[in-house]
């Protein structure tokens, strides 16, 4: 209980340290509600990054100013995928009545939908993590996985750059590390991420 109290108690005061550093040194001081649109891209670690060592996604984010302090609220859904070992590759081939599809390869693919809290610990550098529930949007609910909907959480550190003459629409970039827990290993990656953020 005494080392709880002591990390909320650090923890309080990195945030209250990090929002008077953040507003003091930041010449645009007034908090602004945004939507991004990210892209990230990355390689599986864990269970399944044998079968499936390549990632990616995108993903619709919204970042909500906690008062005025370094903490936002986010929240952000999209697609995330693991691409199976070799490539995935479709395409079509015949004619008239021979003709067909055809694929190489498979994808395994999520949508996550997650809650999450975003730090200022200087003026441009934030820390984030995420949590919610990753579903999966396979073609049959069993595929690539034991479970259709699984915990999910992710951390990042990233850096965070102005973008137009206001400076209050900003491209994050970072790197963040995702799993989608399930019993025996379930997905996890190591990305590097872009979010290109617009003030509402």
């Amino acid at each position: 209980m005494k080392k709880l109290f002591l990390l909320l108690t650090i923890l309080a005061g990195t945030v209250y340290a990090a929002s008077a550093q953040y507003y003091n040194n930041n010449n645009n001081n007034t908090p602004t509600t945004k939507i991004g649109v990210g892209l990230s891209s990355g390689f599986a670690v864990g269970a399944a990054s044998g079968a499936y060592p390549e990632a990616g996604g995108i993903s619709v984010n919204f970042e909500f100013p906690i008062n005025k302090s370094a903490v936002s609220l986010l929240l952000t859904t999209g697609y995330t995928f693991y691409v199976s070992q070799g490539g995935y590759s479709f395409g079509y081939y015949g004619n008239g009545f021979g003709a067909s599809t055809y694929n190489y390869g498979s994808v395994a693919s999520f949508i996550p939908v997650e809650a999450g809290l975003k730090i200022y610990v200087a003026p441009k550098v934030f820390l984030e993590g995420y949590a919610g529930a990753s579903f999966n949007v396979n073609a049959y609910p069993g595929d690539y996985t034991g479970q259709t909907t699984a915990f999910i959480y992710s951390p990042g550190i990233g850096y965070s750059l102005p973008m137009g003459y206001s400076g209050k629409n900003r491209l994050d970039i970072s790197l963040a590390y995702e799993n989608r827990v399930e019993p025996g290993g379930g997905y996890s990656q190591i990305a590097a991420k872009a979010v290109w953020n617009f003030a509402l």
